[in-house]
């Protein structure tokens, strides 16, 4: 008998007892829990260390790394054109094995292309953005980004299979490995290329944790959702490439346009003000990540194969898409309200007084970053529901927002914190608005089945 899936009415059991015990024996719950704990693990370490690190580097060098970091997330999305986000789709593992091949094969021909034109031409790019801090750095980002796009690719295969419990324990090892090698090398030299060499051994390192555990303990049988009968099915690259094209020609662009929107405000800060602000806004988005990253991706790689079982089934996504909402709203509440009570100390207190300014940007990033925090489980429903079109409008549309409103602040009123504020009320405006959005679409979507008979 398979698992029973958490519903919002008829929980069988006497009494509170069995209310519990029949949402822990919820699979869904259990597969949040356990991802939720290696989350957990991997963000203890990084509360632990990140402050550590701060002090050794101080502003500037971490201004540095920022813009680096900022940049390479706005091309990952080009790296493997967003095929790693349809291998947890096919029915058939022979045909999810074919994407893979597919996002390897454009992952290295990208990111050969990406390094020839930064050999050729990475200086004078640099130099007219007004990034020019990069320059020593440039050839580090066809490096970083094939090795995202192999975490990626690796990442999902695993949400395919449901090994949360291998994800869990690998992002507990990675960021033990990756914080103390950063803070280790800053103890022998604090500068900025010594961060940076470091922070782009990030997706070097997961990767190959997640690989090495998949070789040491491969599991025969699991629990997919996937017919039998599907593994009969094999389709070419060229086949795959096309039946799964809306990802390159929707949802890399919008992701793309995303990476831009979120990650322009550090470059722009840059480019306007020098590396200390961009420093400051960096380390907000880093600290301002981990309650993202803590519950909203744990919950977001559950989600997302969950809702598309559920398409598959013909069943109701709104209702499992606002309780997930909901959740999500209760469940980062507190830590986003802190920041924006008590930023500026807090900031003081957990990295030195050098960073007392980015408390203050942290308050008003708080605010967006709970709107996004709590739309994660609609995000992750766009592909499954084949919003890509109707997605790449609105990242366009929103996009736009939020660029007149950081350029607004950095070249007409000239003030950082002002950046800062436009920034984050463009982006609560947006993320409401995707919320609706999705929550429509949904509703529409059920609406449109054939009606079933008894």
């Amino acid at each position: 008998m398979a698992d029973p899936e958490l519903t919002a009415t008829g929980l069988p059991g006497a009494g509170w007892r069995g209310v519990v015990r029949q949402v822990w024996q919820a699979r869904l719950v259990r597969n949040i829990v356990t991802t939720i704990s290696g989350s957990a693990g991997a963000q203890a370490i990084n509360l632990a260390l990140i402050p550590v690190i701060m002090r050794i580097y101080g502003p500037e060098a971490f201004g540095v790394v920022g813009t680096f970091q900022s940049l390479t997330i706005i091309l990952i999305p080009w790296c493997a054109l967003t095929y790693p986000m349809a291998i947890v789709l096919p029915q058939s593992d022979r045909d999810a094995r074919g994407l893979i091949r597919l996002s390897l094969w454009i992952a290295a021909t990208v990111c050969g292309v990406i390094a020839a034109l930064l050999y050729g031409w990475g200086v004078q790019a640099s130099e007219a953005l007004g990034i020019d801090i990069l320059i020593p750095y440039l050839m580090l980002l066809p490096i970083v980004m094939f090795s995202s796009a192999v975490l990626e690719i690796t990442q999902q295969w695993l949400y395919r299979n449901q090994r949360f419990s291998l994800t869990a324990r690998a992002a507990t090892l990675h960021a033990l490995i990756y914080n103390a090698t950063r803070s280790g090398a800053g103890l022998v030299l604090a500068t900025a290329p010594v961060l940076v060499v470091t922070s782009a051994l990030y997706y070097v390192i997961h990767s190959a944790l997640l690989l090495i555990g998949i070789r040491l303990r491969r599991e025969p049988g699991r629990v997919s959702g996937h017919s039998n009968a599907a593994e009969r099915s094999h389709k070419t690259l060229r086949q795959l490439a096309s039946e799964y094209r809306d990802f390159p020609l929707f949802r890399a662009p919008q992701v793309l346009i995303n990476a831009l929107s979120v990650h322009m405000p550090t470059l722009v800060l840059a480019s306007a003000f020098g590396a200390v602000p961009a420093g400051f806004f960096a380390l907000c988005l880093q600290v301002l990540a981990m309650p993202s990253n803590f519950i909203g991706k744990a919950v977001g790689s559950v989600y997302y194969p969950r809702i598309t079982q559920a398409i598959h089934g013909s069943e109701p996504v709104t209702g499992l898409l606002m309780r997930g909402v909901a959740g999500m709203a209760l469940a980062g509440l507190a830590p986003f309200a802190a920041l924006v009570i008590a930023g500026p100390w807090l900031f003081a207190l957990a990295f030195g007084t050098p960073w007392e300014t980015a408390g203050e940007y942290a308050r008003w990033l708080a605010i967006s970053e709970f709107a996004g925090f709590i739309g994660g489980p609609c995000l992750v429903a766009i592909p499954a529901l084949s919003l890509q079109r109707t997605f790449l409008v609105f990242e366009l549309v929103s996009t736009s927002l939020r660029i007149l409103a950081v350029l607004g602040g950095a070249f007409i009123v000239k003030d950082p914190l002002v950046v800062v504020m436009a920034y984050a009320a463009a982006n609560v405006l947006i993320n409401l608005s995707m919320i609706i959005i999705v929550l429509f679409q949904g509703q529409r979507w059920y609406r449109r089945l054939p009606v079933r008979t008894a």
